[in-house]
């Protein structure tokens, strides 16, 4: 039902089968990242999303690396990862301490909110022995209830962000543990019945996004396979790493600025922040990202960089499309897909020379303008950056069943 409704890729793959790597992969667009990769600056969709002023929630009970918990404003995280004895810490980080006062005029806001948040995941935090004390060690029951405290605490999240702070934008990331385990533990009976009582509260949240505008995310680190039917899964050994069923992830994404639609080529998890971005309109660059863009959105966003302050003239068939002038960096938002644009740039020291550059509009682009271009250098960097940017309020719900992930986004109109 929610793939009907949005982007389905059918064969995405993901490029190494651990854990770590494959959530490390996942947000920064490097198909070879590693945790030591999400700590770098502008590395990650949280870098791009705190510089274009949205805060960073997440709720995690596997993939609680100190790299993603460093990312995150707030954060609740299991610190035994164990079903059978669940011990929920809230992190509260600081972002702001060291700059300027004057460029955070919504410093105070921002305080507000994390507090706030802190308060939902504290209170969460303390009930999540509760969700599981009432079924026996082992039992099935006990993983469905383990899933179900992080998708109740999901919803308070939701609630309080949409009804107290409904203009402030944000990223909630939400990974939940029990599915992997239950592979592992459980065979792949209980796998199979956990993620059957998964896409329960997953339809939940479905509805809440259509109702509230929200978008919908589903993929993965790695998924899973079995030697026999009654034996224990497996992702990570060599007789399990090369199986189809762990190497194919799934990438489901449902938002109101994409066309429906599935793709049947051969993609890799790196395309995933990528796309998330440009979901986000986003057009902004990840560091190491060497992942592209799989959303079709019928627009596309150019974001053109100059080497100092200028003006920026966009042409389509010898018609003026947007201008502007007075800084060294824009963002041109809707400008219509697949098309051939030409983007004509003059700086504030060289006003008499025009710097040219021809882009096909994909995709959404960054456009950087180096003082003395090399025309055939910038063909080729057109041709191969992917990068995005967002312009309402955003919620993104990352969800990792260590074979599911999902990923709300909110856009306010």
């Amino acid at each position: 039902m929610i793939s009907d409704a949005g982007l389905r890729v059918l064969n995405m793959l993901t490029p190494s089968t651990e854990g770590e790597n494959g959530h490390s992969v996942i947000v920064t667009g490097n198909s070879g990242a590693t945790p030591a990769m999400v700590a770098y600056a502008d590395a990650t969709i949280y870098d791009i999303a705190h510089n274009n002023g949205y805060l960073a929630f997440a709720i995690l009970q596997k993939g609680d690396i100190p790299e993603l918990l460093a990312e995150q404003d707030v954060v609740v995280h299991d610190v035994t990862t164990s079903i059978n004895d669940p011990q929920m810490e809230v992190i509260v980080n600081s972002r702001y301490q060291n700059q300027d006062q004057s460029l955070n005029q919504n410093l105070n806001e921002n305080q507000k909110i994390r507090s706030s948040v802190a308060e939902i995941l504290e209170i969460n935090a303390e009930l999540a022995p509760d969700h599981i004390e009432h079924y026996p060690e082992g039992s099935i029951e006990r993983y469905y209830a383990y899933n179900r405290w992080a998708m109740d605490t999901t919803i308070n999240v939701l609630d309080l962000m949409h009804e107290s702070y409904p203009e402030q934008k944000f990223i909630l990331t939400v990974n939940v543990g029990a599915v992997d385990t239950a592979g592992l533990y459980r065979r792949s009976r209980g796998y199979a019945d956990t993620i059957e009582d998964l896409d329960i509260m997953i339809g939940e949240l479905y509805e809440r996004t259509e109702e509230n505008d929200l978008a919908l995310i589903i993929t993965s680190d790695h998924g899973m396979t079995f030697q026999s039917a009654d034996g224990r899964g497996g992702s990570k050994s060599g007789q399990y790493s090369t199986q189809p069923e762990v190497l194919r992830i799934p990438f489901i994404v449902t938002s109101n600025n994409l066309n429906a639609e599935v793709l049947e080529g051969e993609f890799g998890q790196q395309d995933i922040a990528p796309t998330i971005l440009s979901v986000l309109e986003l057009p902004d660059e990840m560091r190491f990202t060497n992942g592209r863009s799989l959303a079709s959105k019928g627009h596309v966003n150019f974001k053109v960089i100059l080497p100092e302050t200028g003006s920026v003239t966009i042409y389509r068939d010898n018609e003026t499309i947007a201008d502007a002038t007075g800084d060294y960096s824009y963002v041109f938002y809707g400008l219509e897909q697949d098309s051939q644009y030409s983007i004509s740039v003059r700086t504030a020291g060289e006003p008499d020379t025009a710097m040219q550059r021809t882009v096909f509009s994909d995709t959404d682009r960054v456009i950087r303008f180096d003082p003395t271009p090399n025309i055939l250098e910038a063909s080729v960097d057109a041709g191969q950056k992917d990068t995005r940017r967002t312009i309402g309020s955003v919620l993104i719900l990352l969800i990792n069943l260590a074979g599911f992930v999902i990923i709300f986004r909110l856009i306010k109109k």
